[in-house]
């Protein structure tokens, strides 16, 4: 958008989003007025992707009535479901559809959601936009053409703005980057921290009795599993009866009623349909070969309740929102994060009634990349089964987030049974784990140095002590936009004082033992290799 249009503008009146809704908003307007660049918004599956892009399209036409926008998606579902969710919030306004398998294509309307199949070669029919959002942006190759480049290529002087659940992508790593589309995330929600506040669903994760070699499945070079090669290993008729049989139990056993299956391609889904039903157990598939009609009805059917189990290949891994499920069945090994982290997201809307959302993993799919909340590189992951509820967890937890049964380690084995004690993921030696990976500590000390990165402004440091473990979070005081109105609200929540500069707050006598007698506890969790702060629990000051 032409950064001007939104200089001078007062909010509208709008819903009351949630805080962290609130929060994406205002970094998105300091991002858009303040710096250069085409900015990203990250918020997990569930948190309301949706509802943020239309009141974000409603603030800024409202602040600028010739403002245009067009949203960009890579599926009817997302095209129909962001211009629903406009229309409900603002139900005034002009809104149109370009999408062929929708049947409509509007040109003239001043927000309009689009299908890229429908639209990347035909930019030049539209009129000037201001702003073109792309949901699911991880979508947006990060080299070469593609359909998204070569439509984008026609409006060089439109911002673009990104939004995502998953801002990677396999092959490629993080789609934010100077050289890409996308260059910054100017707000990121973390699912650990939704889960917390009551926004998202609690999940829980067993890892089943069969789990699949796929120590000989062909791999792309910088991607996923060979798909052919893939199928074979997971449609061993071993397997798959071991598999589903397992599973059907466990689902009976915890009464699940909305369930969803991810199998790896059209021969898999059908060998697995095939045992369901030798169960008693109906489960109509959904793959790119059903007929648009028979595949709306049996979204339908499932949303309503009248079917309880869905099998699914690369179909309802984005845009498919059905707030009832319960369960999901992981039958797809990946490599891919982005691919695992959309799963399991299906599960992580909440509905009255709902509970959690149990995650069944016969794919190994925990193993290889960690907790959700946490996403790391994987390798294999020291896990614990509940003796109490049988519930999946980190040996680092120490204690079973479902039931509270405390894990106690066993005495320390000669270097030969050590592997076999140790259990983690590999092959048929499966253990489990918690599909979430953070922890509380109570810091034992702190220190604050000033961190220098060159081209950008100064930062604090502030490192946490725990024993053996460090761990540092950034505050960003001088910085502009999110991170410096971040740091801001940081100093705020500890000190009654206004937020200082850099400069200031290190010329603070006893700044690090301050820091300390208000830090009650912090939440833990992992980047890649790398311990991170989630959140801080602070005691109040007068």
């Amino acid at each position: 958008m032409q950064r001007n249009i939104l200089a001078k503008f007062t909010k509208p009146k709008m819903l009351t989003p949630r805080p962290y809704q609130s929060a994406a908003l205002d970094a998105l307007d300091a991002h858009v007025q303040t710096r250069p660049g085409n900015p990203c918004v990250v918020i997990p599956t569930g948190g309301g992707k949706s509802l943020l892009m239309a009141l974000a399209i409603q603030r800024w036409k409202e602040a600028a009535p010739h403002f245009r926008c067009m949203v960009l998606a890579h599926r009817k579902e997302l095209v129909r479901q962001n211009h629903d969710e406009m229309l409900e919030v603002w139900p005034e306004v002009e809104a149109g559809i370009y999408s062929a398998g929708l049947n409509r294509r509007d040109l003239d309307h001043p927000v309009l959601f689009a299908s890229i199949d429908s639209v990347w070669n035909k930019a030049a029919q539209f009129p000037r936009f201001d702003c073109i959002i792309v949901d699911e942006a991880h979508r947006i190759p990060a080299r070469g053409e593609g359909k998204y480049r070569t439509f984008l290529r026609h409006f060089p002087r439109t911002i673009v703005v990104g939004f995502t659940a998953t801002p990677f992508r396999m092959g490629a790593g993080a789609i934010c980057h100077r050289n890409h589309i996308l260059n910054e995330i100017c707000y990121e929600a973390n699912v650990a921290d939704l889960i917390r506040d009551g926004y998202l669903c609690r999940l829980r994760s067993k890892v089943g009795r069969e789990q699949p070699d796929l120590s000989g499945v062909k791999r792309l070079s910088g991607g996923d599993y060979v798909s052919n090669s893939l199928s074979a290993a997971m449609s061993e008729p071993d397997i798959v009866r071991g598999a589903v049989t397992n599973a059907v139990e466990i689902l009976a056993r915890e009464g699940r009623r909305s369930i969803v299956w991810f199998c790896v391609d059209v021969a898999h889904c059908a060998a697995v349909q095939s045992q369901l039903a030798a169960l008693g157990v109906h489960a109509p598939a959904v793959t790119a070969k059903t007929p648009s009609g028979e595949r709306d009805a049996i979204a339908a059917g499932f949303k309503a309740g009248t079917i309880q189990h869905i099998l699914n290949v690369n179909v309802f891994t984005e845009g498919f929102n059905a707030k009832g499920i319960d369960a999901i069945v992981l039958l797809r090994p990946t490599l891919s994060k982005g691919l695992y982290a959309q799963m399991v997201g299906r599960g992580l809307r909440l509905q009255p009634g709902k509970t959690d959302c149990l995650v069944l993993d016969f794919a190994q799919c925990i193993a290889t990349h960690g907790p959700i909340d946490c996403l790391g590189d994987g390798g294999g992951v020291a896990v614990v089964e509940c003796g109490s509820c049988g519930d999946t967890f980190s040996k680092a937890v120490k204690v079973c987030p479902n039931c509270g049964w405390e894990y106690v380690a066993p005495p320390k084995a000669p270097p030969s049974e050590a592997g076999s004690r140790d259990r983690k993921l590999h092959g048929k030696e499966a253990s489990d784990l918690d599909i979430l990976g953070t922890q509380t500590i109570r810091p034992e000390s702190v220190t604050v140095v000033r961190h220098k990165k060159p081209g950008r402004p100064d930062s604090l440091r502030v490192t946490y002590n725990a024993g053996l473990l460090r761990v540092s979070e950034w505050v960003c005081l001088d910085h502009p936009g999110y991170a410096g109105d971040k740091a801001r609200a940081w100093w705020r929540a500890r000190f009654p004082s206004p937020p200082p500069t850099v400069n200031e707050a290190l010329g603070f006598l006893f700044l690090p033992q301050q820091i300390l007698s208000v830090t009650e506890s912090i939440e833990v969790g992992r980047e890649g290799k790398y311990p991170t702060i989630r959140a801080a629990s602070i005691r109040r000051t007068a």
